[in-house]
């Protein structure tokens, strides 16, 4: 039991590691996007697809880890790990505890840097829209040599670069 204890704390600390380069990698996007550097937020956006992944794939060792102890313990397969917790040698209780708390600070900031990246999107989103308002509102009936109203559409022009 205490192997796969340890094992599961080295998932968890790997999985606590990626998830703090993914709260490095949240500020900088968050400075790209106050400075408007597109293709540096889209390279960010690509090294946070890559750990995405390797947290996923650490998610599934995590899992079969926890069914693992869960089968030695006697406990239920589809407990939580505060339930296991008092389970454990307390050398492993208090190691997982503070894995466990350190998971919680980490992902509450991650929560409060991402929704500052969403309302940063969103506010240049809304700019973007009263820009093209403006450009369209702009667009003003031509005559052509048959004395034909034609309205001059920017649209094209718009959608191309967009």
């Amino acid at each position: 039991m205490k192997s796969t204890c340890q094992e599961l704390i080295e998932i968890l600390s790997a999985q606590m590691e990626i998830y703090h380069q993914l709260l490095e990698l949240a500020a900088q996007k968050r400075e790209h996007l106050i400075k408007g550097r597109i293709d540096e937020l889209n390279e960010v956006t690509k090294q946070e697809e890559l750990h995405i992944l390797q947290l996923g794939k650490l998610e599934e060792k995590r899992e079969n880890c926890f069914l693992q102890l869960a089968d030695l313990g006697g406990f239920d397969q589809n407990c939580s790990l505060q339930e296991v917790l008092p389970q454990l040698p307390e050398e492993e209780q208090n190691k997982l505890g503070q894995i466990q708390e350190s998971f919680a600070g980490i992902i509450k900031k991650l929560a409060d840097l991402n929704q500052e990246n969403t309302s940063l999107i969103q506010q240049s989103l809304r700019f973007i829209n009263f820009t093209v308002d403006v450009l369209n509102q702009q667009s003003k009936p031509l005559y052509n040599a048959e004395k034909e109203v034609k309205i001059k559409q920017l649209n094209n022009l718009l959608d191309k670069k967009v």
